[in-house]
């Protein structure tokens, strides 16, 4: 099949829906089918094999957190001149009940549509306002597909229909515990790890109000923090010591990052429809403490292969990562089951559950 994936977000932007499209591309394409993927130049480092770019990316406050959004005067045209000079036998738009470029792929599509989402909402849902303008696009859509069943609850009562719920995935290879560990932060001392945007939703502040108690049980205790975002210098004027800010990280070097520390802690506060960053960490066999909170909950089983706590209680969070860092059995058993919890998600096995969707609608 000759398929086009069409997002606004893709690299070399950081972030969930980057990855899902990379990564489910290429298992496609590992499956025997033609994947291009139509998205936004983002300036530089914009080369990537069967990418095409069109207009400029605009990067948005909102939902605590970025939006990102392509921008070109002639966007419309943009589209429809490609869709017109290039046939396809699906078209899978990544989000498209908003004026974007999937709306626009959505739109001028001849082919099969399907459609994923991703997003949940903090304070204000999109779609109770989407439902009046977006209705006769969305009838177009052949094939839904949510990635959790908290993705559907927060859409189905505005755009019922038959989803089907296909989760997001973790390259198991190149995340895994065997990897060498990073050499600039090989000190013995006890490492707990964040990874993500620095921006409200992901509540690294809560974390960091958090870290101070930590430390009085644990001195030695550091604070690794891998990302950037727009609140990075507010968090490192309030960070005290213990606290090294990595910045951006290579994908290559992601996963060893993982590997490095002894704990990943996710102090996000909601708007999270999966979190793909626990089976990251999961699949280096690194133990998760996480935020209870709905999306996260669909992939922690607390006491199995992770430990909740509440982002919002500097406390809970301090006694849920020291119990972990003080008690080895726990952290062996969490690690283990993390492990092989993760390895129902590869890659290969989500991209074969949308090529059987494909398939069904085809047929």
């Amino acid at each position: 099949m000759k398929i086009c994936m069409v997002s606004d977000a893709y690299y070399p932007h950081p972030g969930g829906v980057s990855e899902h499209l990379h990564h489910l591309s290429q298992s496609l394409r590992k499956l025997g089918h033609r994947v291009v993927i139509l998205t936004a130049s983002y300036g530089k480092n914009n080369h990537y094999p069967d990418v095409i770019r069109v207009g400029r990316i605009m990067l948005l406050p909102g939902n605590l957190a970025t939006i990102t959004l392509t921008f070109d005067k002639k966007l419309p045209i943009l589209v429809r001149n490609f869709f017109r000079k290039n046939r396809f036998d699906i078209v899978h738009t990544h989000g498209p009940l908003v004026p974007n470029l999937p709306f626009l792929a959505l739109h001028y599509s001849k082919s099969k549509n399907f459609a994923t989402f991703h997003t949940a909402f903090t304070n204000f849902n999109w779609y109770t306002v989407a439902k009046l303008f977006f209705k006769k696009e969305f009838k177009r859509i052949d094939g839904l597909i949510c990635v959790s069943e908290y993705a559907r609850e927060v859409l189905y009562p505005h755009f019922p229909g038959n989803y089907r719920i296909i989760p997001n995935g973790i390259d198991v290879k190149r995340f895994n515990p065997k990897l060498p560990p990073v050499s600039e932060i090989s000190s013995p001392n006890p490492k707990i790890l964040f990874v993500g945007r620095l921006d409200p939703r992901k509540g690294f502040d809560h974390l960091l109000d958090a870290f101070p108690l930590i430390k009085r049980e644990i001195p030695d205790v550091e604070l690794i923090v891998v990302g950037s975002g727009p609140s990075a210098e507010q968090y490192k004027r309030k960070a005290g010591s213990g606290v090294k800010f990595v910045g951006f990280v290579s994908a290559e070097m992601l996963p060893r990052y993982y590997v490095s520390c002894d704990l990943y802690c996710s102090p996000a506060i909601g708007g999270e429809t999966f979190g793909i960053v626990l089976l990251e960490a999961m699949a280096a066999g690194t133990p998760v403490v996480a935020s209870k909170i709905s999306g996260y909950d669909r992939v922690v089983k607390d006491g199995f292969n992770g430990i909740f706590m509440d982002p919002k209680d500097p406390q809970d969070m301090a006694q849920a990562i020291i119990k972990v860092l003080k008690n080895k059995d726990l952290k062996k058993r969490l690690s283990l089951s993390g492990r092989k919890f993760s390895l129902r998600y590869s890659w290969d096995n989500v991209a074969k559950e949308v090529e059987e969707l494909y398939r069904q609608v085809l047929s």
